[in-house]
């Protein structure tokens, strides 16, 4: 699914994540009810997971304000990282359907 450059994105409002020297590690809560009967049967499952973007990633994640479009959010990428700059937009929208779609991270403000 494509977007459209003048689209903006939030981040989810209930979204635990942190930002250490430039990376993004978002922070996911393991409660489905199975992984709950699980560490019930004393099974060392963890209660959280965790994902840290790579520099690309954070980047743009930290981006996403729901103030800045996706063109303006990919001329800021392709500054501070110059070999992106190869087919821009494209990845930057499939990333940023990704996070939206597969992930829930995100949301489409307008």
């Amino acid at each position: 699914m494509l977007t459209d450059l003048a689209q903006v994105y939030q981040i989810a409002p209930d979204l635990n994540y942190t930002v250490e020297d430039g990376l993004v590690t978002i922070v996911q809560e393991q409660n489905h009810w199975i992984q709950r009967l699980v560490r019930k049967l004393k099974f060392k499952l963890p209660e959280t997971s965790s994902l840290t973007l790579d520099p690309y990633g954070s980047f743009i994640f930290q981006q996403i304000n729901g103030k800045l479009s996706v063109e303006e959010i990919g001329e800021l990428l392709g500054e501070q990282f110059e070999e992106a700059n190869n087919q821009l937009y494209e990845r930057l929208i499939t990333y940023l359907n990704y996070l939206s779609f597969e992930k829930k991270y995100v949301y489409l403000v307008k």
